[in-house]
């Protein structure tokens, strides 16, 4: 039997320890699950529009192997929203500051989505040692690249639409951005994406087409692994060739492409996700 969304995510919400750290706008908010005595400690960082509610799925096979934490980033989840006027950099700054101010999170390996990449790995070049290394998945901000013939548009909601109406709605947006295959658009899928879009007061959009993740990935000094789904929405249509743009800025990036994916591949596919986590982690600590 399927367990019901709303039972697994107050199961997740109870077992995590919260912890809200004050930075210059406001306050961010930090969720911790512990893990084995003795694992590394692992960062999740959700993507646009989300909140560490993305990570729904992984939460609990991550814990079997790791301390796990995940924010929620500003202005989206229960951390609280920049100031009219805020920029891409200042979403970075806050990171940095609640990262530095969370006592108890020390070394980690950072692992971030879509919109979460751009702002992790900018944040990674500050955070210095602290990060052990970066995993981005989906990363978003890889310059203004051709998406001709790419991802089908989304549709947007309009007063008076009835429940069922918003639901098709967000099962078409679902599909058509994030979750390949409709089979794998269930019930969880759904509830978190309402609960996510209800919260967002920050405008992720905007920043896609800047170049911050390949900038970064330029500069950084810690091992970086990219991953996507092959049917990935936002990198539609040629998602193969993204690679090409990592490999050009940093030939030490090691690059992996999910079959029949798409841009919630830790959500479509979980245990995929895992094995590539779990093996990239090993690898950097045996490093």
């Amino acid at each position: 039997m399927v367990e019901p969304p709303e039972l697994l995510i107050a199961r997740l919400t109870k077992a995590s320890r919260v912890e809200r750290i004050a930075c210059e706008f406001g306050a961010l908010q930090f969720r911790y699950w512990a893990g084995p005595k003795g694992g590394e400690t692992v960062l999740l960082v959700h993507g646009g529009s989300g909140s560490w509610l993305h990570w729904v799925a992984n939460i609990e096979a991550l814990t079997q192997h790791y301390q796990v934490w995940a924010v929620d980033l500003p202005g989206l989840g229960a951390s609280d929203a920049l100031p009219a006027g805020y920029t891409a950099e200042d979403a970075v700054a806050a990171l940095v500051a609640g990262c530095r101010g969370l006592k108890s999170l020390q070394q980690y390996h950072l692992v971030a989505f879509s919109w979460g990449c751009a702002v992790s790995s900018q944040a990674a070049l500050q955070l210095g040692d602290a990060v052990k290394s970066l995993t981005l998945i989906g990363p978003a901000s890889i310059g203004d690249v051709s998406r001709k013939g790419g991802m089908k548009p989304l549709q947007r909601r309009v007063p008076g639409m009835s429940a069922a109406d918003l639901a098709a709605l967000h099962r078409l947006n679902l599909h058509h951005l994030m979750i390949s295959d409709p089979a794998k658009i269930d019930a969880l899928a759904l509830k978190v994406q309402v609960l996510n879009t209800a919260q967002a007061r920050f405008n992720s959009p905007k920043f896609a087409k800047n170049r911050m993740v390949l900038d970064a990935v330029r500069q950084l000094r810690q091992p970086v692994q990219v991953i996507y789904g092959d049917q990935d929405g936002p990198a539609l249509p040629d998602v193969a060739s993204k690679s090409a743009l990592f490999f050009a800025e940093n030939p030490l990036v090691h690059f992996e492409l999910v079959a029949n994916c798409g841009h919630w591949l830790a959500f479509e596919q979980p245990e995929s996700f895992h094995e590539l986590l779990n093996a990239w982690i090993l690898g950097c600590v045996r490093a």
